[in-house]
């Protein structure tokens, strides 16, 4: 009997990382997002995406490609076009972002605003994407490669807003296990 609840704890307790190791899309409830004044260009590009899934091996190639490309700041909130972000061969995240959704032409794909890490001072952009079932995460700023989404903690990559062909999405506030800064652990 011992052994059995303790297999069962295990499971749970597995089961409650993993569940916990991916960005969350869940409970999203349609925007406005703030950022939608700034979405012009988001729109336009995610509107004219047409196609279905590229396979993995291109969408590889584009990540190493935008990699590649020069960081460059030039708007916090406006992202650039992706032909102007392939032109000069830079970009901040918004843009290559925007780019590598433009070159997928995945319809699909999301757009997505929220912090790369739960400590980010900053909002970061980068693509979600669904393969075969699963779903990736396409950041061309800090990586050459896609990222499983369920490899990640609970800490990385957290979803504010994303975008799509249908609209913005708003997405729960992130809940962390630490306690908030300034708030004492006693109810004393």
């Amino acid at each position: 009997m011992r052994l059995t609840h303790l297999f069962t704890s295990v499971v749970l307790l597995v089961s409650a990382t993993f569940a916990g190791a991916r960005p969350d899309l869940s409970n999203s409830r349609p925007g406005p997002t703030p950022y939608d004044p700034y979405c012009r260009p988001v729109d336009a590009v995610l509107h004219r995406l047409d196609g279905g899934s590229p396979s993995m091996e291109r969408v590889e190639a584009l990540m190493r490609q935008g990699f590649a490309f020069k960081y460059s700041f030039d708007s916090p909130y406006l992202a650039a076009m992706p032909e102007v972000t392939a032109a000069k061969r830079s970009g901040d995240c918004k843009a290559k972002s925007l780019w590598l959704a433009s070159c997928m032409n995945d319809k699909d794909v999301l757009y997505v605003i929220g912090k790369a890490r739960l400590t980010s001072k900053i909002s970061h952009a980068w693509l979600m994407w669904k393969k075969d079932g699963r779903w990736w995460i396409l950041d061309p700023t800090n990586t050459a490669e896609p990222i499983p989404a369920e490899a990640v903690g609970p800490d990385d990559y957290l979803v504010n807003y994303s975008y799509n062909r249908n609209g913005s999405y708003c997405h729960p506030a992130p809940r962390t296990s630490r306690p908030v800064a300034g708030r004492s652990r006693s109810h004393r």
